[in-house]
């Protein structure tokens, strides 16, 4: 009898054994396994009773890192949170109350993004470098002030719609469109979002895809060292060898083209939500964005392009012939985001 606990026991040492050299073997082949891009899952809105149970799941499931867009007012109301969120990824300026910022003067936005920045550091956290716009919603005037304060203005890629009901299939869904170096939005605070984690880690592994950071410099994902990817896909969003233009429209259907050289390169239809639309191009300069099927209630909100590894934002270029300014198109000086007529941004 004794003799056989002696054979169990042996038995099970060596089952242990086995299975530990199996995991890390596993372990070693995953960990070092080449990413063939970098994209940000990011949350919004936080940090909120929902924060821990969101940072368990994305730890579980090897979803990290990630960006956290806070609101100043949560994190003064849940400044033990903000260490929490910061064991998982970066915490980042989401204004301090949330609020429609269009109208806003260049002192109102100021004051409203040091208060979330203050916010955030008194919490521990280091001076956020990101500024992601409510509502998307993005200026000429806005940017500077995010600017001044040290702050890359940004919005997202994707759009899961988390915040407008989507299901979990349609979050999980929303995520296998990322490609490199974009950006998805999600938001702190929803069971459908939580739900997904799983998923959305295990969908970016087959693709060879990892989580990253996101460049203060661009917006863009990157590695978390702060590199680039290997990946050299066309889709990456700001390879030399490519133009990227980033757009929405208003009713959506709206349709652009890219012309280099006054040779059309591309032609898009734009959703209501802002994408990425890149075309095999090498060139830097002698770029349009042109808006060419206009009719009523049909705008084009262009936010910047990338070209030769380089970003324009369109507000800062001043060739505009779209733009509805002085009482007539292209009645203006450029410097606008908007197309509200058929007509080019020049880049």
């Amino acid at each position: 009898m004794q003799g056989s606990s002696t054979r169990f026991l042996l038995d099970r040492r060596k089952f242990a054994v086995t299975t530990l050299i199996g995991a890390l073997a596993l372990h070693s082949t995953t960990s070092t396994a080449a990413c063939n891009g970098y994209v940000g899952i990011t949350f919004d809105d936080g940090p909120t009773s929902n924060t821990s149970t969101l940072v368990n799941l994305l730890q579980q499931n090897s979803l990290t890192p990630v960006t956290w867009f806070n609101w100043g007012q949560h994190v003064s109301s849940n400044p033990s949170l903000i260490p929490l969120e910061r064991t998982v990824g970066e915490v980042q300026n989401h204004s301090n109350t949330h609020p429609h910022m269009i109208g806003y003067t260049s002192q109102q936005v100021v004051s409203e993004l040091s208060l979330a920045n203050q916010a955030i550091q008194n919490a521990g956290a280091p001076k956020p470098t990101l500024y992601r716009a409510p509502y998307g919603e993005l200026n000429t005037t806005i940017r500077q002030a995010a600017q001044s304060l040290g702050l890359f203005a940004m919005t997202w890629d994707v759009d899961s719609g988390d915040w407008n009901g989507a299901s979990t299939a349609a979050i999980v869904s929303a995520n296998n469109q990322l490609q490199n170096g974009q950006v998805i939005l999600m938001h702190d605070g929803y069971a459908n979002t939580n739900n997904a984690i799983a998923p959305i880690a295990a969908n970016l592994r087959a693709r060879n895809m990892c989580p990253g950071r996101i460049d203060a410099s661009s917006g863009r994902a990157v590695a978390p060292s702060g590199g680039s990817s290997s990946s050299s896909s066309s889709s990456s969003g700001g390879g030399s060898g490519t133009i990227t233009v980033r757009a929405r429209g208003v009713a959506g259907g709206e349709q652009i083209q890219l012309l280099v050289n006054s040779s059309t390169v591309a032609t898009w239809t734009l959703t209501t939500s802002y994408q990425n639309y890149t075309a095999n191009n090498s060139a830097s300069s002698n770029i349009l964005v042109k808006y060419i099927n206009d009719a009523s209630g049909r705008d084009v909100q262009v936010d910047y392009i990338i070209a030769g590894g380089v970003t324009k934002q369109a507000e800062n270029q001043s060739y505009n012939t779209g733009v509805y300014q002085n009482g007539a198109c292209g009645g203006g000086n450029g410097h606008s985001e908007w197309l509200h007529c058929n007509g080019a941004i020049g880049f």
